[in-house]
């Protein structure tokens, strides 16, 4: 999550590890396992809140980016 807007580069204090239970999907729901990240320079400019193409992301909230994911577990609706 993002703790606070970076002043220069982005430190480990601008960011924050969270470690929820993970929760059993649901009818018609996948259980995914992120398996590679992305980091883009585009994600520096969302930790501003300066005008921007791109909306900025707010204070503890989940750094968006793109991500490779493996499915863990299928659920169908019967």
């Amino acid at each position: 999550m993002l703790a606070s807007r970076p002043v220069g580069a982005p430190t480990e204090a601008d960011f924050r590890l969270e470690k929820v239970p993970v929760p059993s999907p649901g009818d018609g729901e996948l259980l995914l396992r992120s398996r590679y990240l992305s980091l883009d320079p585009y994600m520096r400019g969302r930790m501003s809140d300066a005008p921007s193409y791109a909306e900025p992301v707010k204070i503890d909230e989940v750094m968006t980016g793109e991500a490779v994911c493996q499915v863990m577990i299928k659920f169908l609706k019967q």
